[in-house]
């Protein structure tokens, strides 16, 4: 014992002298074994391992007297000398996941053992949880409770890792005891079952933060679990977030995104302060991106899959921020982080650990205004600016579906500007039916279903919604005929596997084009366009959606955007829908939609013309208002918000329904949204351009041209622009290659480059007739 921790004071000593400081991003340095073909790592045989090494010990004295982390670390000693409520009411899980008393200051007075060496402070750390695990009693129902337990693990892992070479043989007989007791209780099982690893709760803390971390403490006496926990993790979690992350972007939701992700962050940072190097793949850094550049400039977040509306409060990226930000010292993260440091409690310990004080930070004006979130994603944010002024607009193709969380939203889109104008509607946590967990009929039959996004329907009245698999209580076997996209999956089933995802069950699109430009940092268009047919049915034979959206760059009429369709059906009586979903109550003249935002403080309009179907062939429908604000074809399945309320109704309650009049198998839609301010009444004039193998519009000083079959094009093709000015033109679904423009015969561009992933020509010219020459 007293050898093991002269080492240690030896190894501090000269990690102090080097002035050493751990990067993020270390290689290995440990042995590796292969269990059943798995290699992992071989946690090294001195202690402390668990979150920190011996070199690390001699900042933590530094950390303590640091004018921030003084801070952190004094409201630590306050969670520690705070009690839990045993009277309280309500003990639901945050009851019991809640951080304070004797677990936190078990954990405190091991750090502090670790710094000074008294023995009595390490001997107090492990009689105080030792006695608290023991008698640990939880409630038998509610797998919800598995974030308490799988905590509490953790504070008595940290007590028998760092206050190793005190521990007696039956206290460490003692401690796996009660490890393997409450491993048992966790909702994933112990040994876990290979269920929900993808998406559900074993995907949170259970495995990747708490296994993990008691595995490790105990290795040398219990091996077996980190055994089981390490090769469960590289074998099944690894290799589908090392494929996601370089999408940049997450699938859970902007109300899972910070526990799903946490708990990979977790992972690791785990494996590298163990000496094992990265776990995931480093393109893990980029994941927050998606919600950064969804952030409203009233600090919510544009919602992205399951959202729990709130704002008497900013949204907040917390821990993802705290231990991405320090891990990747990515200075644009650690300034999303400074600006709203919110933590948990359980997480507080963490911030005192790892925080780097000494990261800088980068404004976010720094950043593009347009993020491309490739595959397995196809995702595209564009900006117009990163200020109060700023237009968002999210287009999604979604060329993978994980399911859970994440929402039958192919082909979506939303707006904001001054306000939700373009929105997915309907609430995560609400009473639906009496019921309020996940599985209420509102959440089940509206709320994920592609009814309620700004997407599109094709009604099968025969459709049948397969919904068995669907977690939670109150299971149906049938949900509700939206005439929306499939339930991937047998029933709604999430894929357990990495191998589960990458069959053809779980793919939902195809992206065939994305770019913006001309300026890369600024673009003028925004290009997305994807093949959704797969996200349906067979009663979808071909389903593409293209998105331009148009920064103009004036402060009046700041942006456009231009939504195109081919939708063909199986049938062609199946009657086919394009959906744009809004808070407040719309108004329509003639082909044209307006939706205003006048309420709490907002100002922003959007004005829609349709184009495509032509007007004899249109029918534009107003769905809403009291009794239908979540309509779907003769039910209303409301909600009411359960634990927060939502004044500014930003679950919405109306849409526009565009619908062809006559049946045909193959239909186009063409709409034009412009954003504007609720004071201002001019708009552009939106003006239709045909050619002899192209169709789009004129507004603005902007021609915007597609395919009219919404195919690639490799031969030449005419079109004329006859009002006069001068304009860019962007030109979408031409072959990659060098392409000629000519005007009125003569040669306005000899060689204009077409690139594979965008397949556009973007040029300026005036008024005339043009051939575009391959």
């Amino acid at each position: 014992m007293q050898a093991i921790k002269f080492t240690r004071i030896i190894t501090a000593v000269v990690a102090l002298f080097v002035g050493f400081r751990m990067h993020s991003q270390i290689e290995s340095s440990l042995k590796w074994k292969s269990i059943e073909g798995v290699s992992i790592p071989i946690p090294p045989s001195e202690h402390p391992r668990l979150f920190l090494r011996n070199e690390h010990i001699p900042e933590l004295k530094e950390r303590m007297q640091d004018p921030i982390l003084s801070k952190v670390w004094d409201d630590l000693v306050a969670m520690s000398k705070d009690s839990h409520n045993e009277s309280a009411e309500k003990k639901d899980w945050r009851y019991y996941l809640d951080q304070k008393g004797i677990p936190v200051k078990a954990e405190l007075d091991a750090l502090r053992y670790l710094i000074s060496d008294k023995e009595s402070i390490g001997r107090l750390a492990i009689k105080n949880i030792l006695k608290n695990l023991k008698k640990s009693n939880w409630p038998e129902e509610g797998n919800d409770l598995s974030r308490g337990i799988g905590r509490r693990m953790v504070s008595g892992a940290i007590v028998y890792d760092w206050c190793y070479d005190l521990l007696t043989k039956s206290e460490k007989e003692a401690f796996i005891k009660e490890f393997l007791r409450l491993a048992e209780m966790l909702e994933c099982g112990y040994p876990p079952r290979k269920v929900g690893l993808i998406v559900g709760h074993p995907s949170e803390w259970m495995i990747m933060r708490d296994l993990l971390s008691t595995s490790i403490a105990i290795y040398d006496e219990h091996p077996d679990m980190y055994n089981i926990i390490a090769k469960l993790l590289y074998e099944e979690f690894k290799p589908p977030r090392d494929w996601f992350f370089k999408g940049h972007a997450h699938h859970q939701g902007t109300a899972y995104y910070n526990v799903r992700h946490a708990n990979e962050l977790f992972a690791q940072w785990i494996f590298n302060r163990m000496g094992a190097g990265n776990f995931y793949h480093p393109s893990q850094q980029f994941v927050p991106y998606n919600i950064l550049y969804l952030t409203r400039p009233d600090g919510q977040f544009v919602a992205s899959g399951d959202t729990n509306y709130y704002r008497k409060k900013p949204n907040a990226m917390g821990i993802v921020a705290l231990l991405n930000g320090s891990y990747y010292k990515d200075e644009f993260i650690n300034k999303v982080y400074l600006d709203n440091p919110s933590l948990a409690s359980h997480n507080k310990l963490f911030e005192f650990l790892w925080r780097d004080v000494d990261l800088g930070t980068r404004e976010v004006n720094d950043l593009p205004l347009s993020r491309y979130f490739d595959a397995p994603f196809g995702w595209m944010v564009a900006r117009t600016s990163w200020d109060e002024n700023a237009v968002i607009a999210e287009m999604k193709i979604n060329e993978y579906h994980f399911g859970n969380h994440q929402h039958l939203d192919a082909g979506s889109f939303q707006i904001y500007y001054k306000g939700p104008l373009a929105i997915d509607s309907g609430i995560y946590s609400g009473v639906s039916d009496g019921i309020s967990g996940y599985n209420n009929s509102h959440n089940k039959n509206y709320f994920k279903r592609t009814i309620a996004h700004n997407s599109l329907l094709v009604y099968d009245p025969k459709e049948e919604f397969l919904t068995w698999d669907y977690g939670g209580a109150h299971k149906t076997k049938y949900g509700r005929n939206d005439g929306g996209q499939r339930m991937p999956g047998k029933a709604w089933t999430p894929p357990n596997t990495f191998a589960d995802i990458l069959t053809e069950e779980y793919k939902t699109g195809e992206i065939i084009a994305h770019g913006f430009g001309p300026d890369n940092y600024a673009p003028e268009y925004t290009y997305l366009k994807g093949d959704i047919a797969s996200a349906y049915t067979d009663k979808v034979e071909e389903a593409k959606r293209s998105f331009v959206f148009l920064n103009f760059k004036e402060d009046s009429i700041p942006a456009g955007l231009i939504v195109f369709d081919k939708l063909v059906s199986s049938n062609p009586d199946f009657k086919k829908y394009w959906l744009l979903h809004s808070i407040e109550e719309p108004t329509l003249r003639g082909t044209e939609t307006t939706i205003s935002r006048t309420l709490f403080g907002e100002s922003g309009k959007l004005i829609c013309n349709t184009i495509l179907p032509k007007k004899e062939n249109l029918s534009i429908e107003l769905v809403g208002g009291p009794g239908k604000e979540f309509w779907v074809f003769g039910e209303n399945l409301e909600t009411i918000p359960r634990d927060r309320p939502d004044p500014a109704n930003d679950r919405g309650a109306w849409r526009v329904e565009v619908s062809p009049l006559q049946s045909a198998k193959e239909n186009y839609f063409l709409n034009v949204l412009q954003v504007t301010d609720t004071e201002i009444d001019k708009t552009y004039k939106v003006k239709e351009i045909l050619g002899d193998e192209v169709f789009g519009v004129q507004i603005k000083d902007r021609i915007v041209l597609f395919n009219k079959r919404s195919s690639q094009m490799d031969l030449p093709f005419s079109f004329s622009v006859k009002e006069k000015g001068n304009y860019k033109f962007l030109i979408t679904d031409v072959e990659e290659g060098t392409w000629q423009i000519k005007k009125n015969g003569k040669v306005l561009h000899v060689a204009i480059r077409a690139d594979k992933t965008d397949n556009v020509l973007y040029f300026e010219g005036s008024h005339g007739d043009y051939e575009v020459i391959r």
